[in-house]
């Protein structure tokens, strides 16, 4: 496997200062925002909040001029990956169809959600493939593609995608070659083309694995478009507030939760040494089988802080796992952010914008970008470590906002704040393993 898609949680270990003032301190500010909260937010804000105010009709006009370049960009991006990796092309050791999937997409959407809101929902190339089949059958006078209301299933198709593609990606063993990543492409856009010619456009938003992540992240950003299309202007998290309270909704983030803490373990000094070395299927059978473990885990420690929740309140454990499922969403941005960020700003991300303009390996200079040289002296060692130790402490503090939020429309603040102490030993948890795996990359 290349260097470039050996992507640790920080593939570095010079931490500038020891793991126990890293995980102490993450423990403090928790324990901190946590006792604050209960003096300082006495009733329930960002649901009300979650509306914002519209910043004008102009904003949106002009965002629909800018939508369509941008969807067909994304689609020649798409197409331009495809047949890059169908090619077999490579640029030394990189190639550039599993860099698009692996940087741009993966890791680059992720953050840009969060920060600007559901772009995807404008850049889903799929989207725009089921909307051209449908135009043309239009034309012809064929049956178009209908929307049916709900798919059967609800999200958990979602999960499953999400599920198949963290598979792809952290445990088959050939999961970063051209033909295993073309190969994936094709079957991807089959099921979410197919599937959308039997249920309608409604089975790319529950179906589609990372359309559904990245909406879930952009309930973070301050900005989006209401059902007229203006654009407004919201305090950030308060988006979160409109997520429905679905167990399939709060699988889709626990998959993508653990996937990312197995990523984090499975590049980390721990891991070869619980498990020895494998090679080819043996090493995707039990890479497969400690992710397993690891979503499971995580699973079972929210499942857990639930319980410990309802028998304070008299809620059942599901009552209480689906009403604050949306506090999980700012904990899977900050183990984002953690655990690809050095692997965007430096080796992959600079790899993807050089071989950009020169997919194919054929000398092109498209863009002036490929004969670029990676520059990891970018960012500094300590910066990326200080960034994600940021990243890890306050998407859990972010989270224990959220809770906290959620938990004060039905009782007192101080009543509310002892009901949720078990949900902060779960998020404390969480916090110290994402350091601990950081300090062991």
């Amino acid at each position: 496997m290349s260097a470039v898609f050996a992507h640790g949680v920080g593939v570095r270990d010079d931490l500038p200062l020891p793991f126990y003032l890293f995980a102490g301190g993450a423990g403090i500010a928790l324990m901190a925002a946590f006792i604050s909260l209960s003096f300082f937010w006495p009733r329930a804000w960002l649901a009300g909040a979650a509306k914002g105010r519209s910043l004008g009709q102009a904003f949106g006009w002009v965002l629909d001029l800018v939508a369509v370049p941008a969807r067909l960009a994304s689609l020649a991006l798409f197409v331009l990956a495809l047949a890059s990796s169908l090619s077999g092309a490579e640029v030394g050791s990189q190639r550039f169809g599993p860099l698009t999937v692996y940087v741009a997409l993966w890791v680059g959407m992720a953050i840009v959600s969060a920060l600007f809101g559901d772009v995807w929902k404008v850049l889903n190339p799929f989207e725009t493939i089921a909307g051209a089949i449908e135009w043309t059958a239009s034309r012809l006078g064929l049956p178009t593609l209908r929307d049916n209301g709900e798919i059967p299933g609800g999200y958990w198709p979602a999960v499953i995608a999400l599920g198949w593609f963290l598979f792809f990606e952290l445990c088959y063993h050939d999961g970063t070659t051209n033909s295993a990543v073309g190969g994936a492409m094709i079957a991807y856009t089959v099921g979410m083309v197919g599937g959308s010619a039997v249920y309608g456009r409604r089975w790319l938003r529950q179906a589609d694995g990372f359309g559904v992540l990245f909406g879930l992240l952009a309930k973070m950003a301050p900005l989006y478009r209401d059902e007229t299309g203006a654009v407004r202007l919201r305090p950030p998290l308060s988006g979160l507030t409109t997520v429905a309270p679905r167990i399939d909704l709060l699988a889709v983030l626990l998959v993508v939760l653990g996937g990312t803490t197995f990523d984090s373990l499975a590049g980390s000094t721990l891991w070869p040494n619980l498990v020895g070395y494998h090679r080819g299927w043996s090493s995707t059978m039990v890479n497969t089988a400690g992710m397993a473990i690891v979503i499971s885990a995580m699973a079972l420690l929210y499942y857990l802080g639930s319980l410990a929740v309802g028998r304070y309140t008299g809620h059942t454990p599901r009552e209480i796992a689906r009403r604050f499922a949306h506090s999980l969403v700012p904990i899977v941005f900050g183990y984002t952010v953690a655990h690809y960020f050095s692997f965007l700003v430096l080796d992959g991300g600079q790899q993807f914008l050089r071989l950009l303009s020169n997919p194919f390996d054929r000398g092109t200079n498209w863009f002036g970008t490929s004969d670029w040289s990676v520059n990891f002296l970018l960012v500094s060692p300590g910066t990326i470590a200080w960034i994600q130790f940021l990243a890890i402490v306050l998407g859990h503090i972010a989270a224990v906002l959220v809770a906290h939020d959620r938990a004060v429309e039905t009782s007192d603040a101080k009543e509310a704040s002892w009901a949720q102490r078990p949900m902060l030993i779960v998020m404390v948890f969480y916090s110290v393993v994402g350091l601990l795996l950081l300090q062991r990359a």
